[in-house]
């Protein structure tokens, strides 16, 4: 089952309390920059909506209820700042399920499995935790998400760097920070690597990189870092992908549903800042259970709705922009 609610998530609160709802999860891409998210009228909006979600999580979770966030700034002082003077009574950080979440741009191969990275950041799951009840025993199953080598779409096989060392991290954070292109920093390294690449004009005269020369290559999809040792980082394609054989339950039938025209809701989440449905999944495989209700208080266009469903969980989701409240209740009926 699943709901979404077009609403602001602080006007959310008394209606969780007349229902008597309750949640076995709350994931939250609590909003941390301004102008980034329709509600977003200064600060200490930013720090309103980490309290609604702290007060919701202090109220409105099962007996084994968790709390994953992503926050950064001003968003994650404050949550620093509750969880300091009353969250620790309640809950506790669980162990080893903190991560920070990268997107690979191109790499350069320098052989015997060595490469050379660009990476950069987004707005959105930049710094991830999560948290249990104190005595709750509820860990991040990593295991329950497989280790996919074929893929139909290019990086299935990531090579991974030996190390950080290895990586140039963009000085930008997309799309928040505006001149990502402008600067042409992928050229600029691209040059410095001494690649070759092709690129075209955009009518606005912005030029982008169209083709990479070998031994350089594009890369995409996310990686999750939850250490700095590279045996524990992730990479997870962006394009998605069957898993059949695994209890991941993305099959042909469901691949087909986000390839038909007439399902606006799931074409939608295709491309796109916010649209990242394998992300989801696997966050919703390896942090939750089959079974659980969760909510997501900025569901967006409604990728973690997709997810969820997908993979046997309830969930209510809560966003304010009305066209990003619409597309996700079409994700609802287009799962249907």
């Amino acid at each position: 089952m699943a709901k979404i609610y077009n609403e602001d998530i602080l006007n959310m609160i008394s209606l969780f309390g007349e229902n008597e709802e309750v949640f076995d999860h709350i994931i939250a891409d609590i909003p941390s920059f301004l102008g980034r998210w329709q509600g977003c009228k200064g600060q200490g909006k930013l720090r309103d909506c980490v309290s609604a979600v702290a007060e919701i999580a202090k109220t409105h979770l099962s007996a084994d209820g968790r709390v994953t966030v992503s926050a950064t700034g001003v968003a994650q002082e404050r949550w620093d700042e509750w969880f300091e003077a009353e969250g620790n009574t309640i809950f506790e950080l669980v162990p080893d399920s903190t991560w920070a979440m990268f997107r690979p741009t191109c790499f350069k191969s320098l052989g015997n499995r060595r490469t050379e990275h660009l990476w950069h950041r987004r707005d959105d799951w930049t710094y991830v935790r999560t948290y249990r009840k104190i005595g709750s025993s509820y860990t991040v199953d990593r295991d329950a998400w497989p280790e996919f080598r074929h893929v139909r779409n290019q990086m299935a096989d990531f090579p991974f760097p030996d190390s950080m060392n290895d990586v140039e991290m963009s000085a930008f954070r997309a799309p928040v920070h505006k001149g990502l292109n402008e600067a042409k920093e992928q050229q600029k390294w691209l040059i410095k690597k001494g690649l070759e690449y092709s690129v075209v004009l955009r009518d606005d005269g912005v030029e982008i990189v169209t083709q990479i020369e070998d031994p350089g290559h594009y890369s995409g999809g996310y990686i999750v870092q939850f250490s700095s040792d590279p045996k524990d980082w992730y990479h997870i394609p962006k394009t998605l992908y069957n898993t059949v054989g695994t209890n991941i339950n993305f099959n042909n039938a469901i691949l087909d549903k986000f390839d038909d025209v007439t399902r606006p809701g799931l074409r939608n989440l295709l491309s796109g800042t916010h649209r990242h449905v394998m992300l989801s999944n696997w966050m919703i495989a390896t942090h939750t259970k089959v079974g659980d209700r969760i909510l997501d208080p900025f569901c967006s266009f409604g990728s973690n709705i997709a997810a969820a469903i997908i993979n046997e969980r309830d969930i209510v989701g809560v966003e304010i922009n009305e066209g990003r409240a619409h597309q996700a209740k079409r994700v609802i009926k287009d799962l249907s």
